[in-house]
């Protein structure tokens, strides 16, 4: 018996950084993008906003496969679903490398985000299952740190691989991680349960997919073509109502909202939106601003992101921390605070392209994020008692994208047709794109300020109740 159990435990210890592993790649594909938007448009004669369909697009299918992420676990087991999303990420990136054309690069990376989508909600589940509550918001940390890892290594070895290699080379790179992660998971992989008897409702799977996908086109194309934006913003709007409907009525839901009764949870979950919006608009912003504004390479863009979110994943860890020690208040409203410090001074001296005073007040914007997205998690999450974690983890996970896909539909749209506007005008084009960053930051700053105000409420309250 003695030894069974040292072997679990030898299982488990070999788990934990399997589930970083899957974390790490997750969000390296999700931000390997960013930088590449200029060299997409022009490689494929298209429009910067409609390139952003690679992050949009990406999002949506993203956000759906996390809905979907809880029955296949039920059915499948562990095991099974993460050689399903490892494999998705080895096809999609693999046959990205070679896409002829925009539509199946297009498709490419919606393959990519089933990856994205399965490994995010069942990483954090697991943690969930298996961490005692007084490291709760240390691991939870570690796990969001090697998230930001993610997300700051990406866009150099990105932009690196595709400013000297091409298009090929950048996709080929997750593509051997992902084979790397693959194959060792084979052997580290275990507790595959699985086969219980669950359903999934197609209904809800294209409620889901049409009512996110015609909103976040139409957020993205409304400053372009107005009619049609408001008809698919009516459209998402009517699509989303009626998704959330069906998951009400039905017994067994794609996306179980009881979590959402909790408004301690569902506060939380708003201010981990407002944490990825602000991280979103930094990390899909910087990359056009330095390629388009200064006319730096790609490599050299992701290289000037790379440490201002390097500071957001040691900021992430220390928020954690401290969260566990001191509990949520103040951290929380001041890391809101840090933020529009930050973004003040990227306002402030973007126009003039004063670089060093904007990758250090980016840096500052990341910091401030890095002590509002995991301690608004790892508060929210506390909320709820264990039998609702799955749950609870799946919502999260679905929020972060689709906070992630209202990001890069805003925020690009935005800048999209301001640097239209502006050129037509007979503006030089790295004027209009410094003009066109610091007229969206603007959208950025007013999110910060109504997260703040949220956030001083919500930690004084949970203060008050003596909850952490």
């Amino acid at each position: 018996m003695q030894r069974r159990s040292k072997s679990v435990a030898g299982a488990s210890r070999a788990l934990f950084p399997m589930l970083l592993g899957c974390s790490f790649i997750a969000s390296f594909v999700q931000s390997m993008v960013n930088v590449a938007l200029p060299k997409m448009a022009d490689e494929f004669s298209v429009t910067i906003s409609n390139a952003n369909w690679l992050i949009v697009g990406y999002m949506v299918v993203a956000a759906v496969s996390v809905m979907l992420a809880a029955f296949l676990l039920k059915r499948l087991g562990l095991r099974r679903v993460f050689f399903a999303g490892s494999a998705a990420l080895v096809a999609g990136s693999g046959l990205a490398s070679f896409a002829p054309d925009f539509l199946t690069l297009l498709g490419c990376r919606m393959l990519q985000a089933v990856g994205t989508g399965l490994f995010f909600p069942v990483v954090t589940s697991a943690i969930m299952a298996n961490s005692p509550k007084e490291n709760l918001g240390t691991r939870l940390a570690l796990n969001s740190g090697i998230i930001a890892i993610g997300l700051a290594v990406s866009p150099v070895v990105s932009g690196l691989a595709l400013t000297y290699f091409g298009r090929a080379a950048m996709f080929a790179v997750p593509c051997v991680l992902a084979l790397v992660l693959l194959l060792a998971g084979f052997f580290l992989v275990r507790g595959a349960k699985g086969g219980v008897r669950v359903s999934v409702d197609p209904l809800s799977v294209v409620l889901g997919l049409v009512g996110l996908g015609a909103l976040m086109y139409g957020l993205g194309e409304i400053t372009h073509d107005f009619i049609p934006s408001i008809i698919a913003l009516g459209v998402g709007v009517v699509g989303l109502i009626l998704f959330v409907w069906r998951q009400l009525v039905l017994d067994s839901p794609l996306l179980n909202l009881r979590p959402l009764r909790s408004p301690r949870f569902s506060v939380g979950i708003v201010l981990i939106m407002v944490g990825t919006l602000i991280s979103f608009s930094m990390s899909i912003l910087l990359p056009l601003y330095y390629e388009g504004a200064a006319g730096y390479t790609a490599f050299f863009a992701g290289l000037l992101l790379l440490g201002p979110v390097l500071v957001n994943a040691v900021f992430t860890f220390i928020g954690g921390r401290l969260l566990d020690r001191y509990g949520i208040w103040p951290l929380l409203p001041a890391g809101l605070v840090v933020v529009l410090v930050g973004q003040a001074g990227v306002f402030f001296s973007a126009e003039g392209l004063m670089m060093v005073l904007v990758v250090a007040a980016s840096a500052l914007v990341y910091a401030g994020v890095g002590f509002v997205v995991a301690p608004s998690k790892t508060a929210a999450l506390r909320q709820l008692p264990p039998d609702l974690s799955p749950h609870a983890a799946s919502i999260n996970s679905t929020a972060v994208q689709i906070a992630s896909a209202l990001g890069s539909s805003i925020f690009v749209g935005v800048l999209s047709a301001d640097v239209l506007r502006d050129t037509a005008a007979g503006v030089a084009k790295t004027q209009a794109y410094a003009a066109g960053f610091t007229h969206t930051l603007i959208i950025a700053i007013g999110i910060a300020v109504a997260g703040l105000v949220l956030a001083f409420f919500y930690a004084r309250a949970l203060r008050r109740k003596g909850r952490r």
